[in-house]
């Protein structure tokens, strides 16, 4: 096997998942956005707690990783609309998952 065709390991796998996912509120704005937030002012209002700063980093990593799309309308005024890509939208399995794993295991993850 040539290295270019090298499959990376399954808990390699595991780990770049929860690498993107796990960064704090990740998990919180895909879920926003699976509930229909697209603008900054949306997720503010669905992610209480959530710092201007955080966000905008974690709306900007998501984006740069293809889960979300950034558009911009220049307005007037200027709109900035995140729309979740495909595989924005195939994380939803994954976030449930977890959401039901931890309502069943509180102990674990507390």
């Amino acid at each position: 096997m040539s290295e270019g065709s090298q499959q990376m390991p399954a808990c390699s796998r595991i780990e770049d998942v929860m690498g993107v996912l796990g960064r704090a509120w990740a998990g919180a704005v895909l879920q926003a956005a699976l509930a229909g937030a697209e603008r900054f002012s949306d997720f503010k209002r669905a992610v209480p707690g959530v710092s201007d700063a955080v966000l905008s980093t974690r709306l900007k990593e998501l984006t740069e990783r293809g889960f979300f799309e950034r558009e911009v309308d220049p307005g007037p005024p200027t709109a900035v609309r995140y729309r979740l890509t495909e595989t924005g939208r195939q994380v939803e399995p994954v976030l449930s998952a977890a959401v039901a794993f931890a309502a069943a295991n509180p102990g674990a993850v507390g």
